[in-house]
């Protein structure tokens, strides 16, 4: 339905990799994974480490993911429960500011990265069970497809970003 994901980061992301051609089952499992991904990644990390050309820490990666994915799952819900309001923007950074991402210890933003996963991944089985449809105010109409993948891309993406500040090689 939407082809924001392609035609922003393209296809494959220029960037991390990621194939905007995944299917739902194919985010959900990369979803589901990014807990255990990012734990093994920051393995011997403290957090506080920062690539040069990134705006964030680590640890503050790992909370936007989570962050994100919460946001997302929220949206869901509502959907799936009826509501049909266009849903709304939100400023990464207002909110990795509000929460003070930098000041979240590295265990903290790890299982907090575990229950938004699973909070999406439930969101994600009602959304698909009622057949919703969404309207993004920068985006567009988007279906469950293009949301998930998107977030999943938002996995992938940081995950990426995680790798390369902590292995510069």
């Amino acid at each position: 339905m939407s082809d924001w994901g392609r035609t922003t980061y393209g296809d494959p992301c220029r960037e991390c990799g990621f194939s905007w051609s995944l299917s739902l089952e194919e985010t959900v499992s990369l979803v589901r994974a990014a807990p255990d991904v990012f734990a093994a990644l920051v393995s011997g990390a403290d957090g506080s480490e920062r690539h040069p050309d990134l705006g964030w820490p680590v640890v503050a990666y790992i909370c936007h993911v989570a962050d994100n994915l919460r946001i997302w799952a929220e949206r869901l819900a509502g959907l799936a429960a009826g509501d049909n309001r266009p849903v709304a923007r939100y400023d990464q950074d207002l909110l990795a500011e509000a929460r003070r991402y930098r000041e979240i210890s590295l265990a903290g933003a790890l299982w907090s990265l575990d229950r938004a996963s699973t909070d999406w991944t439930r969101a994600v089985l009602l959304a698909e069970a009622t057949g919703v449809t969404l309207v993004h105010p920068d985006r567009g109409a988007q279906s469950l497809l293009d949301v998930a993948r998107s977030n999943a891309h938002d996995s992938c993406h940081h995950g990426w970003d995680v790798r390369r500040t902590l292995d510069p090689t």
